[in-house]
């Protein structure tokens, strides 16, 4: 009796859906057994610096421990170390353009992954570590590095996969999960487009203005590959700095200078001009140029004598996203999308990773009820539940973002602020 051929998938990016997506595949091949490759256009993992931060929430961190092994559960406290106690809190804050405590929402203070996925609180989340999470998901995966998909090419029997290199792959179902710019979208679904925010991200102020600070307190022996040359107790912060403002207000003359986006330096300027020019006379504000100051403006010269641990240069993006139920729902075919592909969020909730877990794991699950005679019903109801899924959580996103943004005068801030204030009171009475 001849056996079976083996179903070939193929995913393209690996970011953190796509790697969730790899394992959970092979972690169910004794349900379904499909030979997976994975494709990434950079070159390594360390090609583009992509954020020190990231929240994750309790339906994707069950989605996440759904997907990997438990040689890689095991691995995954490497990137959320533990917050030190009444200084640090997996959490979120959210202060007035003065400074002042608005909003904090009740937050169940968790030491691991497991820990969490065993409470259902929606005002729970891990603060982990971007970079970190992405090193534990890469091992044992075999990422060809380098290849970037510029398109596909369906046939009745499949998928042909195509790279810039003019090299071709064939595989029954094509994944794109390569981000916002997803050449694979842009070919399967062009009319599901990018809606732009008019919102330029580089304190919830009065003319939409905001600035948010990540940062982790870690004791410097806890990095790995630090040598304590001094024999010091030495610690020092991990931190993600980001402006954000209404893109309009470059237009206004009083901030139009000149600014150069391959330039740190003039980025940096820019940054501390719209602070000074709209942010409050306060205490606050002043912390926040402090921060920006201590920004570097170019590469070290002696990596040696650099007073930071990395140099990674600072660039202004527009906040962006998808929703995919802004066009009528598609017909299902081999070829099918994840995470940012097909409904990136705007970071306001920290969705957009944990909507990329709940996807890769769903994913899986489908494709366990596979058929070479009936290869489209299972990415058919992935499809559905996903898009039901992630559009509620793009449209909130956009909602707050929006909001947060939108120009107010001093008695709307007033309004706005007390209305976060009573929500405050109640979430935490």
């Amino acid at each position: 009796m001849q056996r079976e051929k083996i179903p070939k998938i193929i995913i393209i990016g690996a970011g953190p859906g796509g790697l969730a997506l790899y394992h959970a595949l092979i972690k169910n091949k004794d349900k379904k057994e499909f030979d997976v490759k994975i494709f990434e256009r950079d070159s390594s993992p360390r090609e583009r610096w992509q954020g020190y931060h990231i929240v994750l929430n309790y339906p994707g961190i069950r989605s996440l421990l759904n997907c990997v092994p438990s040689s890689i559960n095991s691995n995954l406290q490497k990137a959320i170390p533990n917050p030190l106690p009444g200084v640090e809190f997996h959490g979120a804050t959210l202060f007035d353009n003065k400074g002042k405590l608005i909003l904090h929402p009740p937050s169940i203070q968790f030491k691991d992954f497991n820990e969490l996925v065993k409470v259902d609180d929606e005002y729970s989340v891990l603060i982990a570590y971007r970079d970190r999470l992405r090193d534990v998901l890469l091992e044992s995966v075999p990422v060809t590095w380098g290849k970037k998909c510029i398109g596909y090419e369906e046939t009745k029997d499949g998928v042909w996969a195509m790279f810039d290199d003019g090299s071709q792959e064939f595989c029954d179902i094509l994944v794109g999960a390569d981000g916002i710019y997803s050449p694979i979208r842009k070919q399967r679904l062009p009319e599901l487009q990018i809606f732009n925010f008019g919102l330029t991200n580089v304190n919830l102020g009065l003319h939409g203005d905001s600035s948010s600070l990540l940062f982790r307190l870690i004791p410097i022996e806890q990095e790995p590959g630090y040598e304590n040359k001094n024999n010091s107790n030495e610690l020092h912060y991990r931190l993600t700095l980001n402006y954000s403002y209404p893109t309009k207000l470059d237009d206004r003359e009083s901030v139009q200078i000149k600014v150069d986006d391959n330039d740190s330096a003039s980025d940096i300027e820019h940054v501390k001009q719209m602070v000074r020019n709209f942010g409050s006379k306060c205490e606050f504000n002043d912390f926040i140029l402090e921060f920006w100051d201590l920004v570097p403006k170019s590469a070290p010269n002696d990596p040696e004598k650099f007073k930071f641990k990395t140099y990674n240069p600072t660039r202004r993006r527009q906040y962006q996203d998808i929703n995919p139920s802004s066009i009528q729902p598609w017909t299902s075919s081999r070829v099918t999308l994840l995470g940012d592909a097909v409904h990136a969020m705007n970071p306001v909730h920290g969705l957009g990773i944990n909507n990329a877990f709940q996807d890769a794991d769903l994913l899986s699950q489908a494709l366990i009820n596979y058929s070479s005679e009936d290869p489209i019903s299972c990415i058919q109801g992935y499809e559905k539940e996903m898009r039901k899924r992630s559009t509620v959580d793009v449209l909130k996103s956009r909602s707050m973002a929006l909001r947060l943004s939108t120009p107010v005068g001093r008695i709307k801030a007033i309004i706005r602020n007390y209305g976060f204030k009573v929500i405050n009171f109640f979430i935490n009475f």
